[in-house]
């Protein structure tokens, strides 16, 4: 399990297992994440899901850093799809269509140093139809990650780090 998973959960409770697949360079990765709960419960409209994503990071000339994160095309991410004893999906696969970070560095008058992040994300979570009520349910949901990660970042001092910095070493299969 890749290392910044623990981290993530502080924000994202539903993530259970999230592994570097392959680097492809200084600033390309692919990842498999594993969404859903750890139980043995029988599968269904709320079985367990799963994403395989590329992940960009580049920063920019004035240090603005800006992560983009997309799900890899079926035909090429199918391997990986977990099967169970009788061949058969164990999870289903969501489809991120989009998602970004975006984290600007600000200096105020008096010369105190400060950010914007902006988070953006366009997410086929059932990779297909789910119910009106269950999607406005991951809707709110995307509030309460987005609350936690403004008090995270509240309450958490971090030393400087290069502005290429990754929070965990990547694991290649």
């Amino acid at each position: 399990m890749c290392c910044c998973c623990y981290h993530v959960q502080q924000w994202e409770s539903d993530l259970v297992d999230a592994t570097y697949i392959k680097e492809l360079g200084d600033d390309l990765s692919i990842i498999h994440l594993k969404f859903g709960d750890t139980s043995k419960r029988p599968a269904g409209l709320f079985r367990r899901r799963d994403l395989v994503v590329y992940e960009r990071r580049q920063t920019m000339d004035d240090g603005t850093l800006v992560v983009a994160v997309a799900s890899l095309p079926k035909e090429i991410a199918a391997g990986l799809l977990p099967r169970d004893s009788k061949g058969r999906s164990s999870v289903g696969r969501g489809l991120l269509l989009q998602s970004g970070w975006v984290v600007e560095k600000l200096l105020d008058d008096d010369g105190v140093e400060s950010c914007i992040v902006t988070y953006v994300v366009q997410l086929d979570p059932a990779a297909g139809w789910l119910p009106r009520c269950i999607v406005s349910r991951l809707d709110n949901k995307l509030v309460t990650i987005i609350a936690k990660l403004k008090k995270l970042a509240q309450t958490t001092t971090c030393p400087s780090a290069p502005p290429a910095a990754r929070s965990c070493n990547s694991e290649e299969n």
